[in-house]
């Protein structure tokens, strides 16, 4: 018998298991690692895979696939790429990794930000064995209500910022190691982003098919991408130069642009331009490569970096 859950939470499941897997994986694969959790006939658990697959790609999620061929022509594989959701394989050692992840937990980096680094080193929690060796952020309590809402068109209502809201949520989309919902606000009557795990308290939700999702809205491109957030604020200081370490500079040469490289330097380590405007979210991304990046330039900025760790060393 097929076990019986919510579609939102086997959509996550199927989310989890093809980007924890390394090979792509056949609907048949899919169905056996899964556990029952769609139907047993073939054509059903088809539809209820196209199903999930196609909401998850509502969401901004790019599932890929590949046709095999050989003795299993025809036969479809998928996989969602593990790099749109971290940065690139920094080949750290087992006792390089755990060095690093302690000195995440050591400076009290805070639930969110803490995450945040880890996350960025690739998901493995080596402080924690009983772990699954990827995290999506997908365990906010709120995520099954609102996966739910975004594929059946419920509006949502919570409190955001001290605010009630109410939004159509046009989509989902995982930034950063967060997930955003993306969607008409009706207190601001306009569109709007919001971070799941700022929402305070639960969630509620409307009867189905409460709206009807723009049919040019575009889930990728509402987001702000992490070079967006470091340039979109007020700070005097618009720019800094960060040296990153050669194990992470092809990451961030990556993620900025070969635009951003003001100098290669002989042991692999890059000096880059980096956006700061935002110093909230330029903390967030400094500190997520812990002592592989240092700020040099200008003074001013150095010396707020320097006052963020005075400040989390003496535990404020």
């Amino acid at each position: 018998m097929p076990v019986k859950i919510s579609q939102a939470e086997r959509m996550m499941n199927l989310l989890a298991l093809l980007v924890d897997r390394t090979r792509p994986l056949t609907l048949r694969q899919i169905r056996q690692d899964l556990g029952k959790q769609y139907p047993e006939s073939d054509e059903a658990a088809r539809a209820a895979f196209e199903r999930d697959k196609a909401a998850l790609r509502e969401m901004g999620i790019p599932i890929e696939t590949k046709t095999l061929g050989g003795d299993a022509a025809g036969e479809v594989t998928y996989w969602v790429n593990r790099s749109n959701y971290e940065l690139s394989d920094l080949r750290l050692s087992d006792d390089e990794r755990l060095a690093l992840q302690l000195a995440v937990a050591t400076v009290h980096l805070g639930a969110q930000h803490g995450e945040e680094a880890l996350w960025k080193l690739g998901g493995e929690r080596k402080l924690r064995p009983t772990a699954t060796s990827v995290n999506i952020g997908l365990v906010d309590e709120n995520m099954s209500a609102i996966t739910d809402a975004v594929m059946k068109r419920r509006t949502l209502n919570f409190n955001y910022k001290g605010e009630k809201r109410e939004v159509d949520p046009y989509g989902m989309l995982s930034r950063s190691g967060f997930w955003y919902i993306i969607g008409f606000d009706h207190l601001r009557k306009d569109q709007r982003v919001f971070r799941v795990d700022r929402i305070e308290g639960n969630v509620g939700v409307s009867e189905a098919r409460a709206f009807t999702t723009p049919v040019a809205f575009n889930v990728a491109a509402a987001v702000p991408t992490e070079k967006q957030m470091l340039a979109a604020g007020d700070g005097e200081q618009t720019t800094a130069v960060v040296l990153v370490d050669a194990a992470l500079a092809t990451g961030v040469r990556n993620e900025f642009g070969d635009s951003a490289v003001i100098r290669d330097r002989p042991d692999g380590s890059v000096e880059f331009s980096i956006p700061c405007a935002n110093m909230s979210a330029f903390r967030l991304w400094l500190f997520a490569m812990v002592e592989s990046a240092e700020v040099l330039a200008p003074e001013s900025v150095r010396e707020q970096v320097v006052q963020w760790l005075e400040e989390l060393v003496a535990g404020k």
